[in-house]
């Protein structure tokens, strides 16, 4: 194999040891260094001498690695400094952590390769494996698209002297984190590089070669948003040794990504659901002259407050391959409500409730009003898809075919033509039916982001419902099967570990009285966006 793996950070094996006060020629490198990855400020500090402001960098970068924080550049600091490590700095530019640290709007990413390496075969097959390392470890999915569709991340190998991001002198790879705290570019897609120029790549431990999957790994914990960690043998170390492997999430790791990526979906069984303002318990009188009343009480251990889910439904972020672009739709009739294609927005009128309707087909509802995905059948009308109410036929029924990677084609029931969608502003990007063309205009990625449940109390089976009138305060009651909207819930996350719950039929919120005055009843409302609205679910 030809070694092309060059000594890292050269000029500061070189530099001569030195403490606080002292000077030395050979010195700016290491300044340099402290600069380049976050612990020492421009025009902060005097060239080639250790000063307060080095002195400070240098403890800050002593303490970041575990090394005794004198403040002075011995030994092990050098040692240190000298190991091949990721081009993303360490701190912010300030000298503190990052507090950019942010996550996607969405859970469900496209990548695509762009120029792989000669080094070794099977480069992009190690990139995927961490790719799915990180999949398996939080609620996210990650769809290969090909590098003309609009991907989220792009991998890539590129010369030291990358454009974007510098990897000269010792950087094996950098990343960007997602779109609201990038630190090197503004746009998509978000870059995996790799260098080529001065470093080689295997496959597994290698002496003077370097793990492609374990520096994928780290490098795709920062695109998820994850700085880097201090936390010596953690996926999230900055530095990386030559023939080595690390493939496996520490428990640090897995900390971070399930805190900025939270549990989204509940598998089905049978749970405690607390509300989160008061922390009392999800209860429910059990007579006819309470009328079945749910409450919330202090915890009592028993079966009636514990709760059955079982999945009926759920509810997706629906992409175009080919674009990129997430299914909308406009909430005016001036606009006759039509489906379109935009950018990321995470909210409500991007998220779609997908039910199966009993005969193959499903229904598609937006979030953020109920209203069903119909569309027009005429020529005239350019077979523009929009939402309508309720109608109970076919032009309501869509067909789904799994091509696999969470990608679907989608078909109207009524006349079997495919959803596409233009490309271009002057159309609006607008969702339309036409035949199939077997193309990614016509494919397009689900990514679930939510629920929808039965809800049974344990003690006596019966189901959550709830009424849908002021006269009877929305209150929630539970009743026999009915097999209707009523009892069905869509239960999503609400970011802090929390999670909302809204009645299917009408999409109001389930909230609760906080005084015995109203015996601490619950309803459903409007969103208010607060603590009595969101749920804490435990898992029995």
């Amino acid at each position: 194999m030809p070694q092309k793996t060059i000594e890292p950070f050269a000029a500061i094996k070189s530099a001569r040891s030195i403490s606080k006060g002292q000077e030395d020629p050979g010195f700016k490198p290491v300044q340099d260094f402290l600069q380049r990855f976050g612990y020492l400020r421009a025009r902060t500090f005097r060239a080639n001498q250790l000063d307060d402001a080095t002195a400070e960098a240098l403890t800050r970068y002593q303490q970041f690695h575990g090394l005794a924080p004198s403040g002075a550049f011995d030994e092990k600091t050098r040692q240190q400094m000298t190991t091949h490590r990721c081009g993303v700095p360490d701190l912010a530019a300030s000298g503190l952590r990052f507090s950019t640290r942010c996550s996607w709007p969405n859970p469900s990413l496209t990548f695509a390769f762009e120029d792989g390496t000669a080094d070794t075969a099977g480069e992009c097959q190690a990139v995927r494996k961490a790719f799915n390392t990180w999949a398996a470890a939080a609620p996210l999915t990650f769809t290969e698209v090909a590098i003309a569709e609009h991907p989220d991340v792009v991998v890539d190998w590129r010369p030291a002297n990358d454009p974007d991001h510098s990897m000269v002198g010792g950087v094996l790879a950098h990343a960007d984190f997602p779109p609201s705290c990038s630190v090197i570019t503004n746009t998509l897609p978000k870059p995996v590089h790799f260098d080529h120029s001065e470093h080689q790549w295997v496959n597994g431990a290698v002496s003077n070669g370097f793990d492609i999957e374990t520096v994928a790994l780290h490098e795709l914990g920062h695109i998820l948003g994850l700085q880097h960690s201090d936390v010596a043998g953690s996926v999230m170390f900055p530095s990386v040794a030559s023939n080595f492997t690390k493939r496996v999430l520490t428990a640090d790791d897995l900390g971070g990504i399930r805190d900025l990526y939270p549990a989204s979906l509940l598998t089905p069984g049978t749970y405690f659901i607390r509300q989160k303002s008061t922390n009392r318990f999800l209860d429910a009188h059990e007579i006819a002259g309470k009328d079945f009343r749910l409450v919330t009480r202090p915890a009592q251990n028993n079966d009636t407050q514990r709760w059955e889910l079982a999945p009926v439904g759920a509810v997706y972020l629906i992409r175009q391959k080919s674009s990129g672009r997430f299914l909308d739709a406009h909430d005016s009739a001036a606009n006759d409500f039509r489906l379109v294609t935009r950018e990321a927005q995470s909210n409500a009128t991007q998220r779609w409730v997908v039910m199966p309707v009993g005969d193959g087909s499903f229904t598609i509802r937006q979030l953020s009003n109920f209203r069903f995905a119909d569309a027009h059948e005429i020529a005239g009308e350019d077979f523009r898809l929009v939402t309508r109410p309720a109608q109970n036929n076919d032009t309501q029924r869509w067909l789904l075919g799994d091509l696999g990677a969470h990608t679907f084609t989608v078909r109207q029931k009524s006349n079997g033509r495919f959803v596409d969608a233009h490309e271009i502003a002057a159309n609006d990007f607008s969702v339309v039916t036409r035949d199939s063309q077997n193309n990614d205009t016509q494919r397009w990625i689900f990514g679930q982001v939510g629920t929808v449940y039965t809800m049974r109390q344990k003690s006596n089976g019966r189901f959550v419902d709830a009424h849908e009138i002021a006269a009877n305060d929305f209150s929630l009651v539970t009743r026999p099967a009915q097999s209707n909207d009523t009892q069905r819930w869509v239960i999503m996350q609400a970011g802090d570990g929390s999670f909302s719950i809204q009645q299917l039929s009408n999409g109001r919120f389930v909230d609760a009285y906080a005084a015995q005055a109203n015996d601490f009843s619950v309803v459903t409302r409007p969103p208010q966006s607060n603590d009595s609205q969101r749920w804490l679910v435990d898992k029995l």
